[in-house]
């Protein structure tokens, strides 16, 4: 009887140390004093904020680098991160073929004011969330604002296919 326990304590152990471990690799947003970008910590986007270490790593990985600004109160926004930023296919995409940064535009007034402003001179209009791709130098590439999933997918394929 003793020995039919221990064969199966050891068995057990054998199963959960066998098993497979899913790590979630917290992004850079997990403990953000903002609201608006602590939310999108538990996104499988790998967001960063915006600052030098995000440019330096969009030059050396020659990428664009993809820039979300929005803010807490915005209903988009959170149509956006629960139809695109929660999906594991998008942040696949985004973290395989871009630098993904998500700004508070709260925060960040003034780089929201001149993305506003590239957006609305390229497409007529600007809005929140608003969507911007960057060179890896920091030059507006193209941007919009919300986007349904099956289309913000297909601008993110299409843009990594003419950047590489």
């Amino acid at each position: 009887m003793i020995i039919r326990k221990s064969i199966w304590v050891f068995v057990l152990i054998g199963v959960l140390t066998s098993a497979p471990t899913i790590l979630v690799a917290a992004n850079s947003l997990a403990h953000h004093p903002s609201p608006y970008l602590a939310m999108h910590a538990d996104d499988p986007v790998n967001w960063q904020v915006w600052d030098e270490a995000a440019l330096k790593q969009a030059q050396d990985q020659n990428k664009l680098i993809y820039i979300s600004v929005g803010y807490f109160s915005c209903h988009w926004c959170h149509v956006m991160q629960r139809e695109s930023y929660s999906d594991n296919g998008i942040a696949e995409l985004l973290n395989q073929g871009f630098v993904p940064v998500k700004v508070d535009r709260e925060l960040r007034p003034e780089l929201d004011r001149r993305l506003i402003h590239f957006v609305e001179e390229t497409r007529g209009t600007a809005g929140w969330p608003l969507n911007v791709f960057l060179t890896p130098d920091g030059y507006p590439v193209l941007g919009f604002t919300y986007l349904p999933r099956a289309e913000f997918s297909n601008v993110l394929i299409q843009l990594q296919q003419q950047w590489q």
